[in-house]
């Protein structure tokens, strides 16, 4: 009995942080302990969505990594455990299968471009938009579209009062830490860039937080991003989804002609950020 009830507890423990541990120690570079983690959890659970989430993390942190074997390996049991859970669930009803799905769709299209087959990559996620509507399938599969087609592109979503400016897109989120220390970066492009013409916008979202939410983005706008004061935030949720804002903050810059110079879904140094402003000035 003491054993049943002590196994409990390892699983439950495991159940808690499987996901996250496995994230930090990929993170860190280190995929052996990430696997462990992930076995040790199947040793005390049965294979659930957790495990799936788990598993997609696995395939990505492995594909990060140049292990291309063990990213296909993860990916072909991430995909097999998807498939029978969609038979008796919807993706939008469990958070973890959600987040399964997304990353097994970005390792799979991921996995093409490192073969070599980039236009194939693009059809499959071309192919797999219409079958998901929540937010974080959606806006990853756009991500990832981005990352292969947007760079040359008109920009999506643009106000035609910038064209005939440079623009620098801060998609950001009120919750994002990642958001608020790039926020300084960004209000010191802006006064060094302003005269010369570059325009800064700063577009968010939703996030269904609380009935107020959108009373609690304008209050940590002011709070903490202080140095971008009269700076354009507006909410929309059309433009974080074609630009696809599943990471923050996500940069895009905007030549004079409306054209998309740089796209990247993660923050950035001054240094860099400046030099591919100077590019289009």
């Amino acid at each position: 009995m003491r054993r049943l009830f002590l196994l409990a507890l390892i699983a439950l423990s495991l159940s808690a942080a499987v996901v996250s541990e496995i994230r930090y120690k990929i993170s860190a570079g280190d995929l052996r302990s990430a696997e462990a983690i992930a076995e040790d959890y199947s040793r005390v659970n049965a294979a659930n969505s957790e495990y799936a989430a788990a598993l997609a993390w696995l395939a990505r942190g492995a594909l990060t990594l140049g292990q291309t074997d063990a990213a296909e390996r993860y990916l072909g049991q991430t995909k097999t455990l998807i498939g029978e859970f969609l038979k008796t669930k919807r993706v939008e009803d469990d958070s973890n299968l959600e987040s399964a799905t997304g990353a097994a769709i970005e390792v799979e299209a991921r996995l093409l471009v490192a073969r070599g087959q980039r236009d194939q990559a693009i059809r499959f996620l071309q192919s797999e938009q219409p079958k998901w509507k929540t937010w974080w399938i959606a806006g990853r599969i756009q991500k990832n579209l981005n990352l292969l087609t947007l760079e040359g592109q008109p920009a999506p979503e643009l106000d035609p009062a910038y064209r005939g400016s440079p623009v620098l897109l801060f998609l950001w989120a009120h919750w994002c830490g990642d958001c608020k220390a790039q926020g300084p970066t960004i209000a010191r492009i802006k006064e060094k860039y302003s005269a010369r013409g570059l325009r800064v916008v700063a577009p968010t979202r939703l996030y269904g937080e609380t009935p107020s939410e959108d009373q609690e983005i304008e209050k940590v706008w002011k709070a903490s991003y202080a140095g971008l004061a009269g700076t354009p935030h507006p909410i929309s949720e059309s433009m974080m989804l074609r630009y696809g804002v599943t990471s923050t903050p996500t940069l895009v810059l905007i030549d004079r002609k409306g054209i998309v110079r740089l796209y990247t879904p993660t923050r950035m140094t001054e240094a860099e950020l400046a030099h591919r402003i100077e590019a289009l000035l």
